[in-house]
């Protein structure tokens, strides 16, 4: 059994006839634990119920939640999903929220040291706070795995090449490897 950090936004995908929880770090740790991993999240949430609901979940699931920070000021994340005629999404990533200011402690620093494998995406690193947290954090983990996620406008080449660099392992899908190539 590996010990898996999974780094990044925790959200409320919102449809037009209903709400789930999501966030692409949120479902591969749920994936990860699936796979009998031991599996800690960090990311953060605001301090409303949306958020409490979130950890909630997230602790049924079995992945741990002692990496969740609560933040005072911004709410829990949330995206409007509208899908087109072909089933095609689009998405309006509400900005700023909670875990765009996940914050370095101590916490976070323990358990990637402890970990043998960070996986991370690029939509966590849309704000300073997040990014500069995730930064710190590579530079403590064994083994980095990069799930790209491009959610436009919210990237940069420059931005993806560096947390490219960073990775030991890059997982992207057909439409992002046509983006970045």
């Amino acid at each position: 059994m590996s010990k898996i950090i999974c780094f990044g936004e925790v959200l409320w995908d919102v449809f037009s006839t209903h709400k789930k929880i999501g966030g692409a770090p949120l479902n591969v740790a749920i994936r990860l634990k699936s796979l009998n991993n031991e599996v800690n999240i960090i990311s953060k949430i605001g301090n409303d119920s949306k958020g409490e609901n979130l950890v909630a979940f997230i602790d049924k699931k079995g992945v741990g939640t002692k990496g969740i920070q609560v933040d005072k000021h911004y709410k829990t994340g949330k995206v409007k999903v509208m899908l087109n005629d072909k089933g095609s999404a689009s998405y309006d990533i509400k900005f700023p929220r909670a875990w765009d200011h996940i914050e370095l402690t101590e916490a976070a620093i323990d358990m990637v040291k402890s970990s043998n494998a960070f996986v991370y995406g690029s939509l966590v690193a849309r704000n300073d706070d997040s990014r500069e947290t995730l930064i710190e954090l590579l530079k403590l983990a064994s083994y980095k795995i990069f799930d790209v996620n491009l959610r436009p406008p919210y990237y940069t080449v420059e931005l993806l090449i560096e947390l490219m660099n960073k990775a030991d392992f890059i997982k992207f899908n057909d439409d992002e490897l046509f983006e970045i190539s």
